[in-house]
């Protein structure tokens, strides 16, 4: 199973569902925000919502669909100079080039 990787250019659901923690965090403090002022019900008790609405959105992001993914372009990477070829002669001896 190859591994997924998140595609700026891709319109899939999975890569477009990856801006949803933001919305999602400031529309539920906001709610928790107004029960705390309008209402009898403590943002101290409420908290724990926060927790639980991350939960879903990651296992909404997790279980979106990948059809039409295109997977990102990762540049080939250089291969590492190879050493200098060993030259003749003694191991402890110094050779002047």
């Amino acid at each position: 199973m190859q591994t997924y990787r998140r595609n700026r250019a891709c319109g899939c659901l999975r890569c477009r569902s990856c801006h949803l923690m933001a919305p999602a965090m400031l529309v539920t403090i906001g709610v928790l925000m107004l029960l705390d002022q309008y209402s009898h019900i403590s943002f101290g008790y409420t908290w724990p919502v926060i927790l639980i609405v991350i939960g879903l959105v990651r296992v909404f992001q997790s279980n979106a669909p990948m059809d039409g993914h295109v997977e990102p372009y990762v540049p080939p990477q250089p291969l590492p100079p190879s050493p200098p070829p060993a030259q003749g002669g003694n191991p402890g001896q110094v050779q002047n080039v």
